[in-house]
């Protein structure tokens, strides 16, 4: 029999002669992966330049903005992380995911972007599908937006930076269980936000109405001041670059 420790060591190896890079930072790398339910990384590592964020499907940020070879690099090393926990079955690998044996994981991806989200929570961080449901995490609002059966319900995320999430299927009902840097997270314990707009597309002239925008404006306007403040600590940080950050920030201000 194989053993799996052996296993993940060739592989460590493997994936730091491919991309030039120590085993010791592709082991960090991985395990930031893996936290992250194979579909973001947030890292700490000298040969990383530091601290910084990843996304599965383009979004990498580094303190060293402007070097973008390292960006490409560190890019490729966590797709092929990615892939390999997905191949190993992301649910079970998680050690932070404490889930129901029979929960399905659900895929996540740019495929399933384009839902109908509401415009004023901004690009998605994080999506999925699954039969008549979908979700989406709005990282910046602090916001999880689930469409079920055509009907959409938003939820105050707190604390929380969700990661990953499963359907359990208890008899006749589902419940849904999303993960986050502080562990597993029911979709009941979070609260629900009222006053958002729908995204999805207009089935009658009633729904271009502005009048239902203007009556969620306060909790608009509170949401979109929020994500400023978060992207200027991003920037002060140094995880955003001058024309990033202006860029971001003139979108949102957009909105209000």
């Amino acid at each position: 029999m194989t053993d799996p420790q052996t296993d993940s060591d060739t592989s460590t190896a493997t994936l730091a002669d491919r991309f030039g890079f120590s085993a010791d930072a592709v082991r960090h790398l991985r395990h930031a992966v893996e936290q992250g339910g194979g579909d973001m990384a947030m890292f700490d590592h000298p040969e990383f330049a530091g601290p910084g964020q990843w996304m599965r499907g383009g979004l990498i940020m580094l303190t060293d903005a402007n070097n973008h070879g390292l960006k490409s690099r560190v890019d490729a090393l966590c797709n092929a992380l990615s892939e390999q926990l997905r191949r190993a079955n992301v649910a079970s690998a998680s050690r932070h995911r404490r889930i129901d044996p029979d929960a399905r994981a659900w895929d996540t991806g740019p495929r399933v972007r384009d839902h109908g989200w509401p415009a004023e929570l901004g690009q998605p961080s994080a999506t999925g599908t699954q039969n008549d449901l979908a979700y989406a995490y709005f990282d910046a609002a602090r916001r999880l937006a689930i469409r079920e059966n055509g009907q959409l319900a938003v939820y105050d995320t707190g604390e929380h930076r969700i990661s990953g999430v499963a359907q359990s299927q208890q008899g006749a009902a589902s419940r849904l269980v999303f993960t986050s840097q502080l562990g597993e997270v029911p979709l009941e314990r979070l609260t629900r936000v009222d006053g958002v707009s729908d995204g999805a597309p207009a089935e009658a002239p009633a729904a271009a109405e502005p009048l239902p925008q203007a009556a969620s404006a306060p909790s608009d306007s509170a949401g979109i001041l929020d994500a400023i403040e978060r992207l200027g600590e991003l920037h002060r940080k140094g995880l955003l670059t001058d024309g990033e950050f202006a860029s971001k920030k003139q979108e949102l201000l957009a909105r209000l």
